[in-house]
């Protein structure tokens, strides 16, 4: 018996196309269930190159079996043999009750919620479909913008979607994603976040500028959601900058970090310089300009460079008790006023230092004692 007669006897409601047989359309029944179903066989009777695509209802079913069923297209000999391997597929995931339970049980979401995910994902358009967990209750979407960032937007869904919104997840500032918030569908929710992307486009160029030309040290692994950078600018000094998302080119919030002998001569040249700052900052000149001649500066120092022939023993940035640049995720945040040493600590590694000496002392909630390296007087916030 012929490929097509096979196919006509067994499925009947998946009908050919065009007389080459090279597109399918219909449904395929497994038990009570039929899910829609269209193939590509573009070099019929050959099954290569052959592409599937399906409900949404069959596409999770067979969420995690792709590798199956590309491997069909090279084993089996014919299309209804390659049907049949995909029909006993979806009835053995049904009968373990994994695809079942997605659609029937009270224990995954309702069905009528089920129903409402399902239909908002198609009017949105499968392009824009990243994943869906196999209980319909996670989704992610994606994004490209104008610079050829791909970016993500994740939807934990609960069981009285739509009456309550979706918990939201993405990598944009963390005020933006309070805007999406304020939709109440899919449809809506994603092009908020499309919108929203597009309007940071000038906030990620000044950010990649910043982590590309400047000495970033906070934060380590930056994220598309991070408004603020901490670069160093001196020895053992750093700055802190805070952009604003929606206004990039903008003069940015300014903190130094140091001792405070060695951050005193940067805190004069910026203050002269705010009065001035209008004129000196310029959206056409380029954030790193801006930046370079509001804190008086010629250039920023390149990233120090460490290898196993380093010679230093305290590196830019690193603790001078611990040796370590992070202790629980925080920088060194206190350090030595005397010039010739400015050394930087955790607090919590100062403040167990500090404690060990007979000659510190306590004062409300601090700690005063003397530097680990030099001596001079320093004092911490006492730890809990």
């Amino acid at each position: 018996m012929s490929d097509q007669l096979l196919i006509l006897k067994k499925f009947p409601f998946i009908i050919p196309q065009n007389k080459y047989f090279t597109l399918y359309k219909g449904f395929i029944q497994v038990g009570n269930e039929e899910f829609h179903i269209c193939l590509h066989v573009p070099h019929y009777p050959s099954l290569k190159e052959l592409s599937v695509k399906c409900s949404w209802e069959l596409s999770i079913i067979l969420q995690g079996h792709e590798k199956d069923l590309y491997e069909w297209t090279k084993s089996c000999s014919s299309l209804f043999a390659y049907l049949e391997c995909m029909q006993n597929l979806i009835m053995k995931c049904l009968e373990t009750c994994s695809a079942a339970s997605l659609l029937h049980s009270g224990r995954h979401l309702p069905v009528e919620t089920y129903k409402h995910i399902i239909s908002e994902l198609e009017i949105l358009g499968l392009e824009h479909v990243l994943h869906i967990s196999n209980t319909v209750d996670e989704v992610k979407l994606q994004t490209v913008d104008q610079a050829g960032r791909n970016h993500i937007l994740r939807l934990s869904l609960g069981m009285n979607y739509p009456s309550s919104p979706p918990v939201i997840q993405a990598d944009l500032p963390e005020e933006l994603i309070g805007n999406m918030k304020k939709s109440s569908s899919l449809p809506t929710i994603y092009k908020s976040f499309v919108q929203q992307v597009a309007a940071l486009q000038r906030f990620w160029e000044v950010l990649d500028e910043v982590d590309h030309k400047c000495w970033v040290i906070d934060p380590d692994n930056p994220t598309r959601k991070d408004t603020y950078r901490r670069i160093m600018i001196g020895n053992n000094v750093s700055v802190q900058i805070v952009i604003n998302p929606l206004k990039a080119t903008e003069r940015p919030d300014i903190k130094f970090l140091g001792s405070e002998r060695a951050i005193v001569s940067f805190q004069e040249c910026l203050m002269e310089n705010f009065q001035f700052s209008f004129q000196l900052w310029s959206s056409a000149d380029g954030f790193i300009e801006n930046l370079k001649l509001l804190l008086g500066l010629s250039d920023f120092p390149a990233p120090q460079i460490h290898t196993e022939y380093s010679q230093e023993l305290i590196h830019q940035g690193e603790c001078a008790i611990c040796f370590m640049a992070r202790l629980d995720g925080e920088l060194p945040s206190r350090a030595c006023d005397n010039e010739k040493c400015g050394l930087e600590y955790h607090t919590a590694c100062l403040c167990e230092w500090l404690q060990t000496l007979p000659t510190s002392s306590k004062s409300f909630s601090y700690i005063h004692g003397e530097c680990p390296n030099c001596s001079t007087a320093i004092s911490c916030p006492r730890s809990n």
